[in-house]
């Protein structure tokens, strides 16, 4: 169903069956990295959507495109996406410019956290990053000292993390969320973080209740696949362990 308007939402909650489409303008567009963009818009009408949700993007002749959400649902009059090319909807995305329009339709996906989850933790890699942005920014936006966060954040160098500025700004201010970078190739000397795959020792050091805490994955299927089998090894029930894969 579509509506003109939205409701702001203040605190987390399942999200209802309805969307909107909105007239995006780029407003900014950063390419930090071979294939990678972040994109700004500006919407013709407020948005109320959950951390964690997703738009599509509709381009004529083009089958629609998912991107999740990295800007807070605080945030009413904008959006921010972080875009991988790898098709012909980011291609043709990748070509365009500050003032261009993009048909958006949404908010949709269920891939959210309840009221009832104090302590998460947030394991992604690359562009993976982008719907625990939403997350984390929201949790920051809201002040929810209760609801403690810890984010793995893994990629192979240490140029290709996504906000990383923020994400450090976010370790040093915000007491309680963990920010866990850390890259997989050969560390140069000036690297902060940490080294090497996410791991059960990374793991346990971060986090005290092990089993008690609810996992979010996003990325590719093998990625995912690969931290939830070490989660069920150390003793995390699958009510647990929320995935959103990409294919």
């Amino acid at each position: 169903m579509e509506t003109s308007s939205a409701t702001p939402v203040t605190i987390a909650q399942p999200p209802k069956i309805q969307f909107w489409t909105f007239d995006a303008e780029i407003t900014a567009m950063h390419n930090p990295l071979p294939g990678l963009y972040v994109y700004r818009f500006r919407l013709d009408k407020p948005i109320t959507f959950v951390a964690g949700q997703y738009v599509s993007v509709f381009l004529p002749g083009k089958k629609p495109a998912p991107f999740s959400i990295a800007s807070s649902p605080e945030q009413h009059d904008a959006l921010e996406l972080g875009v991988e090319v790898v098709g012909p909807v980011t291609t043709a995305m990748s070509q365009m410019k500050v003032g261009d329009r993009v048909p958006l339709k949404g908010p949709f996906g269920k891939f959210v956290m309840t009221d009832t989850e104090q302590q998460v933790c947030y394991l992604a890699g690359g562009v993976g990053i982008t719907p625990f942005m939403s997350m984390l920014r929201w949790i920051r936006d809201t002040h929810q000292d209760g609801r403690h966060a810890t984010l793995f954040y893994s990629c192979k160098t240490q140029d290709q993390f996504l906000w990383r500025e923020e994400l450090e700004t976010m370790m040093r201010e915000c007491p309680n969320m963990k920010i866990i970078l850390t890259i997989t190739r050969e560390a140069p000397p000036s690297w902060p973080h940490k080294t090497g795959r996410i791991d059960e020792k990374m793991i346990r050091e971060a986090i005290t209740d092990v089993p008690g805490t609810v996992y979010y994955s996003c990325g590719p299927v093998p990625l995912i696949d690969a931290m939830f089998a070490l989660l069920r090894t150390m003793g995390v029930p699958e009510s647990n362990l929320k995935r959103e894969p990409w294919h």
